[in-house]
């Protein structure tokens, strides 16, 4: 996005907080390709690429009330769809019938390309095991639920602060544990939620 776009957005958000369709419309505009991209190159599929993308925006709008609240929308608003992405993601591979699925919309993998992901995913979520309790509770609130510092503060009566810290050590450990059980890869940094 341009940096002459990029002034335009505080204005916007105060409009859609408002409730302006024309506004929302606006917003959808300067942000729907980078949201999409993202959602293709990981979904493979335009349809459902396009889905989601209509979905992150539609609860962008349901939560039009809270936008203007927000700290950094571009960074809220990529977190909500990395954590779309990744929750669709963990849906296509978990179906048993996947890979029959793929073969027959004509964009299919590898078959050993996915059951490497399926388990470079399970590798995260070992590693994700092995944090210490309260570390491993903010970063599931943080980046499986795609809840805000803010909220994770919140609801476990601490510091947004220390929610802060807490990622960055969690984040630290699984970036070295990945690593270590799967080399370096786009996968880790997609995984741990630096996707944007």
């Amino acid at each position: 996005m341009h940096i002459e776009e990029r002034h335009k957005v505080p204005a916007l958000l105060l409009q859609v907080a408002e409730g302006d369709e024309n506004a929302f419309a606006g917003l959808i505009r300067l942000y729907w390709k980078p949201v999409y991209a993202q959602a293709l190159s990981w979904l493979r599929s335009a349809e459902e690429a396009e889905e989601l993308t209509q979905d992150v925006f539609l609860k962008i709008w349901h939560a039009r009330d809270q936008v203007i609240r927000v700290d950094n929308f571009e960074n809220w608003m990529f977190i909500l769809s990395r954590n779309a992405i990744l929750s669709a993601v963990r849906k296509k591979l978990s179906r048993p019938t996947f890979l029959q699925e793929q073969e027959m919309e004509g964009h299919a993998l590898r078959p050993d390309q996915w059951l490497e992901n399926r388990q470079h995913y399970q590798v995260l979520l070992n590693g994700i095991g092995l944090l210490p309790e309260k570390r491993q509770q903010v970063f599931r609130m943080s980046r499986l639920e795609g809840l805000t510092h803010e909220q994770i503060a919140e609801r476990l009566g601490i510091h947004k602060d220390t929610v802060a810290q807490y990622i960055v050590k969690a984040v630290a450990f699984l970036k070295s544990y990945l690593r270590e059980h799967i080399g370096d890869s786009l996968v880790v940094i997609i995984l741990l939620g630096g996707l944007y």
